[in-house]
């Protein structure tokens, strides 16, 4: 799932509280096709999700090391279904890197003690 030439479907998914929303998922990775005719129940958005925790979590971890005065992360995450479930996954656009990372420094550059 890549730039704009990449051709998706929609699935549903359930969010913790219950309620519906669409995903676009990459055409065809629906698997055995009962999404798309209505013959499952949502897939659970918040297990895909926790993809995007665990990588959230170790970039904070390899940021605390570097000690910027500020971070900024962008995650590009698509979704399909594998095994009847839905996953995320890292995807890129126009050829732009999946995860874009601005780290900035300002004032002493030496250790606080």
């Amino acid at each position: 799932m890549t730039g704009s030439d990449a051709e998706t479907t929609s699935v549903m998914a359930r969010l913790p509280n219950g309620a519906l929303m669409k995903v676009e998922i990459a055409d065809g990775s629906a698997g055995d096709g009962m999404a798309s005719v209505g013959l499952r129940d949502a897939f659970d958005l918040s297990s895909a999700l926790d993809t995007l925790t665990e990588l959230s979590a170790m970039t904070v971890d390899k940021l605390k090391a570097a000690r910027p005065t500020k971070a900024t992360v962008e995650f590009r995450l698509g979704f399909a279904v594998e095994s009847g479930r839905l996953t995320s996954m890292m995807v890129s656009g126009r050829g732009d890197a999946s995860l874009t990372v601005t780290l900035e420094w300002s004032g002493s550059t030496e250790s606080d003690g």
